[in-house]
């Protein structure tokens, strides 16, 4: 059976995935697009749909479908995916098309949005030859359950990163208790409430607050809150992006939402205990009864979680050595790997 898949960008994690899985099985692969925000080293060969013309784009797809008996797409609202199924729809000969999705469940506020979204998911989800490969088992899989899809069509297909880069298994923990923050400096992450949390809690205490990344709040928030103890380092990548993880303490994510959020496996993978709000799409599966960090209400509660592994070293420690064995031990590539497979085998069997 010829499988096929669709990447969105070839950021650091899918060219990752794509090397240490989709390589290994001999499964071909394009790119979406070809730029992106999260920058990565690696290069690869393969084809990027955006420089192509729209003549071009559409021919491509459409060969894709030709020659392929199973189409994985990353996403279900980008053009690959939209004309493989109506394709799919008129075609004789049915292909099984598979949605991978780091989109949690949730409604719209808007009645008009949460009507089309849910006659488009339906109108998808419920078609016999559609398979949803859900990034967590739990919010990410409730996405395709509540628009219809059978559940022996939901595949977990876990959102990772290579935990190899990151780990951390010899980890010292520095004199001075280091919060580190990593992502983009932008209004939904969060960040000002956890300066203001930091600031509230440990101003009198031997820890700091590292803030690493850009975006456009960057400049207020220097501006406002930079000090001795809250220290913007500005953007990091690769190396000494890695650095920045093993030398902290423990890794904080205040996101106000986050689909899912890569950096927590980083994090993990690089022994750090983590806390999160509940709003993270990632702490259902990495911290959620894993003993591996703390998963906050609101942003009070979030500054007693900081408080909480402040002052009880025991527990950072005990956090500490569970965040490495989940990354090493259970989520993983083989762990990708296996669900592929097991999608793979179903597909092989309902053709």
């Amino acid at each position: 059976m010829k499988v096929f898949c669709y990447f969105v960008e070839p950021a650091s994690y899918s060219l990752d995935l794509a090397s240490n899985v989709y390589d290994k099985r001999k499964i071909d692969y394009c790119f979406i697009k070809s730029n992106t925000l999260v920058k990565s080293s690696s290069q690869t060969t393969k084809d990027f749909l955006e420089s192509k013309s729209l003549i071009s784009k559409i021919g491509y797809v459409i060969n894709v479908f030709k020659n392929h008996d199973f189409i994985i797409v990353n996403g279900y609202n980008n053009y690959p995916f939209i004309l493989s199924f109506i394709l799919n729809v008129f075609s004789i000969n049915k292909r099984f098309i598979a949605t991978e999705s780091d989109t949690q469940f949730a409604l719209p506020t808007s009645l008009i949005k949460r009507f089309i979204k849910w006659v488009y998911l339906s109108i998808i989800f419920r078609n016999r030859h559609v398979l949803g490969f859900a990034g967590g088992t739990s919010s990410h899989k409730a996405l395709f359950r509540n628009y219809g899809m059978k559940e022996e069509k939901i595949f977990l297909m876990p959102l990772m990163v290579d935990n190899t880069r990151f780990y951390c298994q010899n980890k010292v923990f520095p004199g001075t208790f280091t919060f580190l923050f990593i992502g983009r400096l932008v209004k939904h992450k969060g960040v000002e409430e956890l300066i203001k949390q930091f600031n509230s809690n440990f101003i009198d205490k031997i820890a700091t607050l590292r803030i690493v990344g850009s975006g456009n709040q960057e400049a207020y928030l220097k501006d406002k809150y930079e000090s001795e103890k809250v220290i913007f380092v500005g953007k990091k990548l690769n190396n000494d992006l890695i650095q920045e993880l093993h030398a902290a303490s423990c890794f904080v994510c205040p996101s106000i939402f986050e689909p899912w959020g890569l950096v927590v496996n980083e994090a993990l993978s690089a022994s750090l205990p983590v806390i999160a709000t509940k709003e993270v799409g990632a702490v259902s599966d990495l911290i959620k009864d894993k003993n591996t960090g703390l998963i906050a209400n609101n942003m009070n509660d979030f500054g007693d979680k900081m408080l909480t592994l402040y002052n009880n070293t025991d527990l950072l420690l005990a956090f500490s050595e569970n965040a490495l064995s989940i990354m090493y031990e259970e989520w993983n590539y083989n762990l990708y790997s296996n669900c592929l497979d097991a999608a793979i085998k179903n597909v092989e069997k309902w053709r």
